[in-house]
């Protein structure tokens, strides 16, 4: 496997701020700001939101502390943000939970706790947590080392991932994984894969 989950954390972890399309009102306010580099008054824009348990709000200003715009770098409030998104079902606090555990960032270094979180936003069809969760089941870090559930996850987050870059990466590792396969794992891989998308489709 050319992958591995460290350096892949170092280029997305909280790049994703404009992944989530806006809601309207005060948090559109504050990513318009944030847009035009106005990061001090998205922060003040977002601060009362996530103290009400706005969990987008939460997010966002979270990524603000964790790259300290706008505001005081801070891991650990960065963390705590992204904790209280991710309680409340946001996935991309959920990958940003699980970032943090697998880099140590705020919280203490913890691979199983980075796999249980990017399995929650995988969960969600999150393809960033997807390919992370697939590194973590093929090098067998915070979870049991199983080629069966690396390949579909890296499958699932193929599907996700634009093109080039970190895609061909990822297509690059399913070749690699399928060559150690045998024929019965491959099809019990594909069973998987197309449950968790009936699975996602029936909702």
């Amino acid at each position: 496997m050319n992958l591995a989950v460290k350096p892949l954390l170092a280029v997305l972890f909280l790049t994703l701020i404009v992944a989530a399309a806006a809601a309207e009102g005060t948090l559109e306010e504050g990513l318009e700001a944030y847009r035009q580099g106005d990061y001090a008054k998205a922060a003040t824009v977002w601060h009362p939101l996530a103290d009400k348990g706005d969990s987008e709000a939460q997010y966002r200003l979270g990524t603000l502390y964790a790259e300290g715009k706008g505001v005081e770098q801070n891991d650990t409030t960065a963390m705590a943000l992204f904790q209280r998104a991710a309680d409340q079902g946001n996935a991309l606090a959920q990958y940003n939970v699980g970032a943090s555990y697998a880099a140590g960032l705020g919280v203490t270094k913890s691979d199983a706790d980075a796999a249980k979180w990017f399995k929650r936003a995988a969960d969600q069809g999150m393809a960033y947590a997807q390919l992370n969760l697939g590194l973590m089941y093929s090098a067998g870090r915070g979870v049991s080392l199983d080629n069966m559930e690396a390949m579909k996850w890296l499958q699932l987050a193929l599907f996700g991932l634009p093109a080039g870059g970190v895609r061909s990466d990822v297509a690059k590792a399913i070749e690699d994984l399928s060559a150690k396969m045998t024929p019965d794992e491959l099809r019990e891989v594909k069973l998987r894969v197309r449950a968790f998308k009936a699975k996602g489709e029936a909702k």
